[in-house]
């Protein structure tokens, strides 16, 4: 009869042990949380953002907090943003922005939480600095991150990250990429493959814009000289654009798990 209860128990931690991988592994997979730093020699940028991975609405929550302690007291403290907003199929959004002073060597958390209306988390993103014993996320120096030609001089060998490049012919065209690199910068996807916007001349002196990834066709339109219609087509190709490195960070992370 023990024996029976003991193993009753063990099952019991099993399935609670079981439950609590399940609910950690539901974080990140419909919408993401993410945290951003970018730093200079005086202030460390903090800017989170979310991305909804679905092909469906969510109105959702935020709380982006900065925790530390204070050098003089050692009392903890803790400072929140948060917020409401609904993120539409496939889009990247900021949600919160500020600003730490870069030579502070207290231990902050950085913590953003997204949840959707029934308070069930969603995404999740957590970054300490200052301390050894955590696994910190990458800073990318604000030069670096905005000066393109450098990265290229500087690249040997290395993983070239955030390009963009431009062939357009007409005012719409160069309209079109400069509303799409905005967007590309401000969603901060630094992809692994070069992005090119080519415009191409068709028939009666049109012209189309051919967005590649890589050697990949990622969407093409013919170019129209409306600039609301230029918008819609540059929000259109940011959500392509999203969604195609967020699949191929997928299918990397398949590749490993199976190897």
């Amino acid at each position: 009869m023990i024996r029976n209860l003991s193993i009753l128990k063990l099952a019991l931690w099993v399935m609670v042990l079981m439950s609590g991988s399940i609910t950690a592994q539901i974080h990140n997979t419909r919408v993401a949380a993410e945290i951003f730093l970018e730093e200079n020699t005086e202030f460390i940028s903090v800017t989170g953002f979310a991305y909804n991975k679905t092909e469906i609405n969510h109105s959702l929550r935020y709380v982006m907090s900065v925790i530390s302690k204070d050098p003089e007291t050692l009392n903890r403290v803790k400072n929140d943003q948060n917020g409401r907003f609904v993120l539409s199929p496939g889009e990247k959004r900021e949600l919160a922005k500020t600003t730490l002073n870069a030579k502070d060597t207290t231990r902050t958390i950085l913590l953003l939480l997204v949840y959707d209306l029934d308070e069930n988390l969603l995404g999740k993103d957590r970054i300490v600095l200052n301390d050894d014993s955590e696994v910190k996320s990458e800073v990318v120096p604000l030069d670096e991150a905005n000066d393109v030609l450098e990265r290229f001089a500087m690249s040997d060998g290395v993983e070239l990250r955030g390009i963009v490049l431009e062939d357009t012919k007409t005012k719409p065209g160069r309209d079109f990429y400069s509303m799409y690199y905005s967007a590309y910068m401000a969603n901060n996807i630094n992809g692994p493959k070069i992005v090119s916007i080519n415009e191409e001349l068709t028939i009666g002196n049109n012209t189309r814009i051919e967005l590649y990834i890589g050697d990949d066709l990622i969407m093409a339109f013919f170019v129209q000289p409306k600039n609301d219609y230029m918008k819609a087509m540059s929000y259109e190709a940011i959500k392509r654009t999203i969604a195609y490195f967020e699949r191929l960070k997928n299918d990397k992370g398949l590749i490993k798990f199976y190897k």
